[in-house]
């Protein structure tokens, strides 16, 4: 099923944002048209004008918020030179991306959670992307002896996995009763996954 190519309009984008809140918030399943309704102020007749029926609005809202989160990374990466700087750039360009949108490590989770169930595969296609930004520069390091040979999906499912639980568990975490501040802070948590995967993924010298 293809998302509606038409141009969107403002309507279509009030419609778009709020149902890829909902989504966020309530899953595939639990998104009900009658109350998108109600949340945007347009009718149902106006919706399905602009996207057909919910799975039509949920592959549009997934594949659009997914490349949101995706194009940025991979022209970041783009500008970075070294396999070291490329790795490192990955990884904070995904983290303040998945901050900045909300919506998606948690729809993805989501998705994650149920199998897969419902996601679009043009939504999939762009955390293929992401991938196969990850592998490429993870081949340049593999080229230049600074990285072990590794199959790109494990350090992939460390980054993405480990930043989309951290910033999805953080209500849960915030009603922890603790006397002190446990939790490192996103950047604090993002230079040490970057310091864990450059020293996992580093070349050693045989008989070091």
């Amino acid at each position: 099923m293809k998302p509606n190519t038409r141009k969107p309009n403002a309507t279509a984008l009030k419609i778009q944002l709020c149902a890829t809140e909902m989504f966020a918030e309530k899953g595939y399943e639990g998104t009900i048209m009658d109350e998108l309704t109600e949340r945007t102020g347009v009718n149902k007749a106006s919706i399905y004008y602009h996207f057909r029926d919910k799975a039509t609005l949920y592959e549009h809202c997934l594949t659009q918020l997914f490349a949101s989160v995706a194009a940025p990374v991979a022209d970041a990466v783009d500008q970075a030179s070294t396999p070291h700087e490329k790795l490192a750039i990955f990884i904070q360009s995904f983290a303040e991306q998945a901050r900045e949108k909300p919506a998606m490590p948690s729809i993805l989770m989501r998705e994650i959670a149920s199998g897969g169930q419902h996601m679009p595969d043009t939504a999939r296609q762009q955390m293929q992307r992401l991938l196969s930004t990850l592998k490429n520069l993870l081949n340049q390091g593999q080229q230049e002896g600074i990285f072990e040979s590794f199959n790109a999906l494990t350090p992939h499912f460390m980054v993405i996995g480990s930043l989309c639980f951290f910033l999805t568990s953080q209500p849960m975490r915030d009603r922890i009763d603790s006397p002190e501040k446990i939790d490192p802070e996103l950047n604090e948590f993002t230079h040490q996954l970057i310091q864990i995967l450059q020293s996992g993924l580093a070349k050693t010298t045989k008989g070091a």
